[in-house]
This record gives C-alpha cells, sequence and structure tokens, in this order.
C-alpha cells in the first residue's frame, strides 16, 4: 500500500495526490499538521511511503511517480481481453 505524506494546504501534495488517482493506484492520505505528528522516518513532506520506502524530495518523488505510472499501465495493458502482441507474437 501506498501512503501520501502531505501538509493541508501543499501545492506539491496537490499534484502528487492528482497523479496518483489518474493512475488510479490504491493510497491512503495522511495529512500532517505539525512536525510532532510526522512519522519519525519521514524526512520532508510531501512523502511517498511505498512498500516500506519513503520517497521524498521533487526529483525522487518524480522519478518514482514515473516508475508507478509505467507499471500501472503495463498493468492495464494485461488487464483486457484484447490482443497484444509481444517479441515473439501475437498473445491473446
Amino acid at each position: 500500500m501506498i501512503t501520501l505524506y502531505r501538509r493541508p494546504d501543499g501545492e506539491e501534495a496537490d499534484e502528487i495526490q492528482a497523479a496518483l488517482d489518474e493512475m488510479v493506484v490504491a493510497y491512503e492520505t495522511e495529512t500532517i499538521e505539525g512536525e510532532a505528528a510526522r512519522p519519525d522516518d519521514v524526512p520532508t513532506l510531501p512523502a511517498l511511503r511505498d512498500d516500506g520506502d519513503v520517497i521524498t524530495g521533487a526529483e525522487a518523488l518524480r522519478e518514482h511517480l514515473d516508475h508507478l505510472c509505467e507499471l500501472m499501465a503495463e498493468w492495464d495493458r494485461f488487464q483486457s481481453d484484447a490482443c497484444y502482441v509481444d517479441g515473439e507474437g501475437t498473445v491473446c
């Protein structure tokens, strides 16, 4: 499960949340109102926790979202009744 840690008024977090929604990825959102409420292993906000890894920083977050987008595109590709062509021929 993915968790998005964010401040209530964070524009960057709004963009991350919109990207996750667009990808139709299951995630939880934890809104952090003060420093004391932030988990110890989350150094800055916004942050994503995915499979136990904590991702922070604009570049790392963008790379992780790009990775998730590729993963979801691959997942969606195999979830339909359509045929596709792999490197060895048509597979249905």
